[in-house]
């Protein structure tokens, strides 16, 4: 089954992103393949279009009824070009929707233009191609179609820029937090031992952690003694086996301490247990 461009006549490609991709294609064929090519795409040559990791590939049927493979390469980016690339792209965590329902905003070619890298090919060298019509040194016709169902495409589908650049769209999600991250960034600190989950900002506080069960033999029986008295709270020690009860210390005072009253029949003069005072 062939492939249908949608368009009939005039330029193929309506979205700026598609436009950029046939202006760097048609340098790279010249006005004769140009034609060659448009013709043969919107005729249904190319049976099918695959498009993968800097190379996007299909099968072209000549007008012999001959099928030949033809390929389109555009490099995935090195490492240091894709570090940049993903830091502009994160910024803007819409991309990857907007991207999907086939929108590329032109922005972000902006954003990439002073680290002089693009999504798009810069210029025509930066494409390649190759067949098995053995058409050398080419571009030959086969290429020139598939080069315009690519465009085509990219219209509809500008992830496809992405998947050629050797990425994906789960690639231009920021992680919500990097593991390897923290381990580079020193020691957990107290509040990531405990469990929480502090933001980067430190603006919103992390979940709480669950508290443990309260264990009544854990309790410090001085400090039970002195909130409900040392009967009960020896009862409740030995009941639930924590540790006895320990009488708190009398508080520290510089003064002696006074004398402690007498009862009344002890105090009154005429007690006969008062004992006599001593000439």
């Amino acid at each position: 089954m062939s492939i249908k461009l949608v368009s009939r006549r005039g330029a193929i490609g309506k979205g700026w992103h598609a436009a950029a991709l046939r202006d760097a294609a048609e340098r790279l064929l010249g006005v004769g393949r140009s034609g060659s090519g448009r013709a043969d795409a919107r005729a249904g040559r190319v049976q099918w279009l695959d498009v993968e990791a800097g190379i996007a590939r299909g099968d072209v049927l000549d007008a012999d009824g001959e099928l030949y493979q033809a390929r389109i390469d555009l490099p995935v980016y090195s490492p240091s070009d894709r570090e940049v690339f993903l830091q502009v792209v994160r910024a803007r965590p819409e991309l990857p929707a907007r991207l999907a329902a086939g929108d590329y905003p032109q922005e972000i070619e902006g954003a990439l233009a002073p680290h002089e890298i693009s999504l798009l090919p810069r210029d025509a060298s930066e494409l390649s191609h190759d067949c098995s019509c053995l058409d050398w040194p080419g571009p030959c016709r086969h290429v020139a179609a598939l080069v315009y169902v690519l465009v085509e495409a990219v219209d509809e589908h500008p992830v496809h820029l992405v998947t050629l650049r050797g990425l994906t769209l789960e690639d231009l999600i920021a992680p919500r937090e990097s593991t390897g991250a923290r381990n580079l960034s020193g020691p957990a600190d107290a509040a990531d031992a405990d469990g929480t989950d502090d933001d980067d900002d430190g603006s919103s506080p992390g979940p709480a952690p669950t508290p443990a069960p309260y264990d009544p033999a854990r309790t410090d029986p001085s400090l039970l003694t002195a909130a409900i008295g040392a009967e009960p709270a020896r009862i409740i020690a030995e009941f639930y086996g924590s540790r006895a009860p320990v009488a708190p210390e009398p508080p520290e005072t510089s003064e002696p301490p006074e004398p402690a009253d007498l009862p009344d029949d002890l105090a009154r003069p005429d007690n006969p247990t008062t004992p006599d005072v001593l000439e």
